[in-house]
């Protein structure tokens, strides 16, 4: 093998570690706190889903975009974030932070849940929206609350504890 050849393979080798993807195969990559970016993918959730309910009939597709991108980005949360798999170990303070944070998700997807379903079922029975708006909204609800559970226990974690000095 030439030494061009060797030079090439060892910077293929170098990119390649680069991306934490042989980290996250042998289950060792570093847990990040990730502060900002939860917070971004709720903004543009939650704007996609203002902008599904107060345009129900016209351009619709421009909210439901939106609240897929922040589905996308919640969806990246629990891969690169402060908490660990359930498949992982963990010490008791990781499962506490795990616990905590997954019981403040999901009081957040149940509060959402319902003031969205009765929101939807009053505006329904008040004739404001059609059956057609109606399935539309509650789609997009579903899809709202599902990125709230991918990244409100990724937020929580790493707002409730300090991240190391490496990390900052």
């Amino acid at each position: 093998m030439s030494n061009r050849q060797h030079r090439f393979l060892a910077w293929l080798d170098q990119s390649l570690m680069w991306t934490g993807v042989p980290a996250m195969a042998a289950g060792t990559q570093r847990k990040r706190h990730l502060r900002w970016l939860p917070v971004v993918a709720l903004v543009v959730a939650s704007a996609g889903l203002f902008w599904c309910v107060l345009n129900p009939d016209r351009s619709y597709w421009i909210g439901y975009a939106l609240i897929m991108v922040g589905f996308f980005i919640a969806n990246l949360m629990p891969i690169w974030g402060p908490l660990r798999r359930f498949s992982e170990r963990a010490d008791e303070f990781e499962r506490q932070q795990r616990r905590d944070s997954f019981l403040v998700g999901l009081a957040t997807v149940a509060v959402a849940g319902f003031a969205g379903i009765w929101l939807t079922v009053g505006l329904l029975a008040m004739q404001v929206w059609s059956a057609l708006v109606a399935q539309q909204e509650l789609t997009a609800l579903a899809f709202y609350m599902m990125a709230l559970f991918s990244a409100v226990p990724t937020l929580h974690a790493s707002w409730h504890t300090r991240p190391l000095n490496d990390e900052d």
